[in-house]
């Protein structure tokens, strides 16, 4: 699977957008496929980053004719000299499986004419504020509802939001952090850029608190780096940060944080980091104002409305309230699993799902899979199945008309395995995924598949069923979802009307 990302960063823009893109990516290469990145050269452009991790690149320009730069962030671009100067660098590139989107300044526009280059567009927004014509549409926030997007998107979408789907790097998947009786040591991170001037603002709220362990992380791009550094220079209990190559082990020491209201958000949870957020940008003020509304966080408002002095009486209330810091560190674990980009890639991966029917050269996969005890314990029949009972089993399946045996299979490997049993019009549904396949919505892109196969191969079937045990919470969910009508325990969907004559 190919796929192609759209995404920018500056100093105005920030550099979210490619962080989290680059998550994607790293998972989605991690699973066989091949990712480029197509970004402007603008100020603090992130190309060079990129290449150096390995992916290719296509630089666009970084001005347009007719950009209006000075509207902000969330002006349009003139998209059709984005898609020019794509058509430029792309010109000689075999075609893409996705492209993926992640930029303010384009709209459904672009993505209907970046059809050119992929079948499939994906976009990744947390603004709600225009329309997209995506087959994948990607809002990781708390904010992110079907209701905020009503309108803004056309079926078929598949829609992901909420922090269930946040992208988070694979090293911020570790043990939640102690919530102490008193926090010593706290982190102060608001981006890479810190256009507004943040770090600095919660250095002077600092200055007085000498017993406080402090790490500032700000580029040395930062606008006031040079005042940070000689604030800094003294005060051995601060250290500055200019890059730090283990953010997540940074994180993981710290017993409170200061920071924004963006993706960040989410890694703090991940790791149950009690946190004051202050927004840097108008974007990040519904979510952050919904964390805190959960109990997620403490939220001071929007920067141009937090001063010194408010800053510093919120330090001191959580420094020492280790009641109000652990029901903050429990309430945003529970929002952020860290699965997000894995569950995200599954859903771009969709698309390269094949099925196939069984043979008897998989004898080896299903009983490994079958015997799975992840498997066994949701099982109609939970107890393990011996090797010579095993293959007497395939063989009857192989040779029975009535039955069909589909293996999944993604370019990395083995997914998954969907049985029918077919009786006249009806069929009864039962799937199990392979180790390591858990809890990333695959469930539903076999069911999908699956139909399409029976409407190919089966075209009779009109009907099907399929049997959960009562305490199987998530096959529930998956069936439900899946637009099977459950009876205490058993779903049926019905594919067709049977006509009368």
């Amino acid at each position: 699977m190919r796929v192609l990302i759209r995404a920018d960063a500056s100093p105005a823009i920030g550099s979210g957008h490619i962080a989290r893109c680059l998550t994607l990516a790293q998972v989605l290469r991690q699973q066989g496929a091949e990712v480029a990145f197509a970004c402007r050269r603008l100020p603090g452009n992130r190309l060079e980053a990129l290449r150096a991790e390995g992916y290719q690149t296509f630089e666009l320009p970084e001005d347009y004719p007719g950009e209006q730069a000075h509207l902000g962030i969330e002006a349009l671009l003139p998209w059709q000299a984005d898609i020019t100067a794509l058509q430029e660098v792309l010109a000689q590139q075999p075609a893409f499986d996705w492209v993926l989107v992640d930029h303010y300044g384009l709209d459904h526009q672009w993505q209907a004419a970046a059809r050119q280059w992929a079948p499939r567009i994906a976009a990744i927004d947390d603004l709600a504020n225009r329309r997209h014509a995506v087959e994948l549409l990607l809002d990781q926030n708390f904010s992110g509802t079907a209701q905020a997007y009503a309108g803004l998107y056309d079926e078929p979408c598949r829609t992901l939001f909420g922090p269930h789907f946040a992208l988070l790097r694979e090293e911020f998947r570790r043990p939640p952090i102690e919530i102490k009786a008193q926090a010593r040591r706290l982190l102060v991170n608001f981006g890479g850029f810190d256009a507004a001037g943040q770090t600095y603002r919660a250095m002077l709220a600092l200055v007085p608190m000498t017993e406080l362990q402090v790490d500032f992380v700000a580029g040395s791009g930062n606008p006031d780096w040079q005042a940070m550094q000689a604030l800094a220079a003294d005060r051995p209990h601060w250290r500055l940060h200019s890059y730090v190559k283990d953010f997540a082990g940074l994180l993981a020491q710290a017993d409170l944080c200061l920071g924004a209201g963006g993706g960040t958000s989410w890694e703090r949870a991940v790791l149950g980091v009690p946190t004051l957020c202050i927004t840097v940008a108008y974007n990040q003020q519904a979510n952050a104002r919904l964390l805190a509304e959960a109990g997620a966080h403490l939220y001071l408002g929007p920067c141009e409305q937090v001063g010194v002095e408010e800053i510093r009486q919120a330090l001191v209330l959580l420094l020492s309230n280790h009641g109000l810091r652990h029901s903050l560190a429990a309430r945003a674990r529970e929002l952020v699993d860290g699965q997000g980009a894995q569950r995200v890639a599954a859903a771009l991966f969709t698309a390269a799902l094949r099925l196939r029917p069984a043979c008897a050269d998989d004898a080896r996969l299903l009983f490994e899979g079958r015997n799975a005890e992840k498997v066994r314990c949701w099982s109609q029949q939970s107890q393990p199945l011996g090797w010579t009972e095993h293959l007497s089993w395939l063989k009857h399946c192989l040779a029975n008309p009535e039955r069909l045996l589909l293996i999944a299979e993604l370019p990395d490997g083995p997914l998954g395995v969907l049985r029918y049993d077919r009786d006249g019009i009806r069929a009864e549904v039962s799937l199990y995924l392979f180790a390591g396949r858990f809890g990333l919505g695959w469930g539903t892109a076999l069911l999908e598949q699956g139909e399409s196969w029976l409407q190919r191969h089966w075209p009779e079937v009109q009907c099907l069923r399929a049997r959960v045990l009562a305490e199987n919470q998530a096959s529930l969910t998956l069936f439900r979802r899946a637009g099977y009508q459950q009876q205490a325990c058993e779903f049926t969907r019905v594919l067709k009307e049977h006509l009368h004559d």
